[in-house]
């Protein structure tokens, strides 16, 4: 049980420091996008990004928009919720393995009791949560859909800068779609279909961004039919979930390893709690032997006598010795 303990003890102190590191790093990269709004990250990520040079090399040849479109764009804006979110949540799992850390390093019970409910807590919900999406995944997939056509109402098409835009913008050119489920979810929407380039009116059916290939001149035509050459009728969410979660086995295999690795922390966090539990009572029941010890070995020390008073119960019947007397 020693050897035992000693390993649970390292694996869960380690496991849990690198998770505050790791923690740490998202907290610092959480805050970066919530306060730092200057200092040009955008315009590096999207500079090195395929699909965002594609739609600025589309900008500038349809003349729709100029090379920097995308550049100055604020970073708190852009990604003010996903930095609070990732904070947060950083931050909370930070301080769960700060528990788990103390409670291994110094086998402090009372953390190896909170990081264990805690940790049991979040294991049972994230297995509920999971029987939900596959016992009723159609449920869940609408409600997912809900939530993203709300983006939409915010397109402003390929020229858009708002993060809305430019998030569409990307999924339909990486994965070579056209809105949630087609490009009627952008009738949502009122970004401008009339739009005129080369001295050429068209009435957009659907976003540039649905054409495949984009266009590399003036001629918008692609974005006026819902044919070839077009995306118009290929939704994204389909195509983006097969890619995400289409295969079955890979993310079984990742709910296995997760669960596992949780199951691994709680049970090394129990064996290192009853390790420590069974060191604090031997230590108290050392403790109880040797207050019986010194009490059995105490000194008893007599009664002080009283004055006069004899301690031989035999004395007052003893004869009276006869005086002695000195003859000359």
């Amino acid at each position: 049980m020693g050897y035992l303990s000693c390993f649970t003890r390292l694996f869960l102190t380690l496991f849990n420091g690198v998770t505050i590191t790791i923690c740490l790093v998202f907290t610092g990269i959480g805050v970066v996008m919530i306060i730092l709004p200057d200092i040009s990250v955008l315009d590096h990520l999207i500079g090195a990004s395929t699909v965002m040079t594609k739609l600025k090399d589309t900008l500038t040849a349809t003349g729709l928009g100029t090379e920097d479109q995308y550049s100055g764009l604020s970073l708190s804006t852009a990604f003010y919720d996903v930095g609070l979110m990732l904070a947060a949540s950083c931050l909370f799992i930070m301080i769960i393995a700060l528990f788990g850390c103390c409670g291994g390093c110094c086998k402090l019970k009372c953390a190896l009791l909170t990081y264990i409910a805690v940790s049991c807590f979040f294991l049972v919900l994230e297995m509920i949560v999971v029987i939900i999406v596959y016992g009723d995944e159609d449920l869940v997939i609408k409600s997912i859909k809900e939530l993203v056509l709300l983006s939409i109402a915010s397109y402003k098409g390929l020229a858009g800068q708002n993060i809305q835009s430019l998030g569409w913008n990307f999924v339909m050119v990486k994965y070579k779609c056209c809105g949630l489920d087609d490009y009627k979810d952008f009738l949502r929407s009122n970004w401008t279909r009339s739009v005129t380039t080369s001295g050429t009116t068209y009435t957009l059916k659907t976003p540039i961004a649905c054409c495949d290939p984009l266009p590399t001149s003036g001629d918008l035509t692609c974005a006026t039919t819902t044919s070839e050459p077009n995306t118009a009728l290929t939704g994204c969410f389909d195509t983006v979930w097969d890619t995400s979660f289409g295969n079955d086995t890979f993310i079984a295999f990742g709910y296995c390893i997760g669960f596992g690795i949780q199951l691994i922390l709680i049970a090394a966090a129990i064996i290192v709690f009853m390790e420590a539990k069974k060191k604090n009572r031997i230590a108290t029941e050392r403790e109880e032997r040797k207050h019986r010890r010194m009490a059995n070995n105490a000194v008893v020390e007599p009664l002080p006598e009283k004055p006069g008073i004899s301690n031989n119960p035999f004395e007052d019947h003893l004869p009276d010795k006869p005086n002695a007397h000195v003859y000359m």
